[in-house]
């Protein structure tokens, strides 16, 4: 995965993992050490193609309606 530039400012991005959340069916999903963009100049962060990748496999399953907590490695490895 390479950094970007910012969507928002057109600035330099960096690559951070973080505790990624969005919000599927009404409930708050979290996955754990997901890499998402930052700009250095903004400040704004944006999410990666892999973990909205990985954010619609679980909607697509509908994996939420058990748990609510993801690790995204674990998810990568189903998706690919």
């Amino acid at each position: 995965m390479r950094a970007v530039r910012c969507m928002f400012c057109d600035g330099n991005t960096t690559i951070h993992n973080i505790n990624a959340q969005k919000r599927v069916r009404g409930k708050m999903i979290t996955v754990t050490n997901a890499p998402v963009y930052y700009c250095d100049n903004c400040n704004e962060t944006f999410l990666s193609k892999e973990t909205q990748s990985v954010f619609r496999y679980i909607q697509d399953r509908r994996l939420d309606e058990k748990r609510i907590l993801f690790n995204f490695d674990d998810m990568v490895n189903r998706l690919y």
